[in-house]
């Protein structure tokens, strides 16, 4: 995402109420080091009485191509998977989208072979 909306244009679920209660957020902001600048975000939807996490991440366009969104990934993933409760954590990338494979790859996720929403759901078992 590279546009910003202000507050009015987004939907519940963007201004950080989930709209379902029994789903947990967890929000990490993305900051270069060098001059404090905020880059992007990582998020993760604890879901299925906490067994499940679904993460999705942006980045600013001027920051793309620089290993960020790796780094971004890495940090929640193996943070999750330490989380007693989760299961499983899992991305939706689209097939097209060779730089978020690349991404999720990198953090230890594989193709589950499974679709949603034209998107291929990628995954990482933590414990059976």
């Amino acid at each position: 995402m590279t546009a910003t909306l202000p507050p009015d244009h987004l939907d519940q679920r963007h201004r950080g109420t989930p709209p379902d209660p029994a789903v947990a957020w967890c929000t990490w902001v993305l900051r270069l080091r060098a001059d404090d600048r905020l880059v992007g975000t990582v998020q993760a939807a604890v879901t299925e009485a906490g067994s499940v996490a679904e993460i999705a991440r942006v980045i600013g366009a001027p920051w793309q191509g620089q290993g960020l969104a790796t780094e971004a990934a890495k940090g929640p993933v193996s943070w999750l998977t330490r989380t007693p409760a989760v299961r499983k954590v899992v991305a939706h990338i689209h097939p097209a989208h060779r730089a978020s494979a690349a991404v999720a790859a990198a953090a230890s996720l594989t193709p589950a072979g499974e679709w949603h929403d034209g998107e291929v759901r990628w995954r990482r078992a933590t414990r059976s």
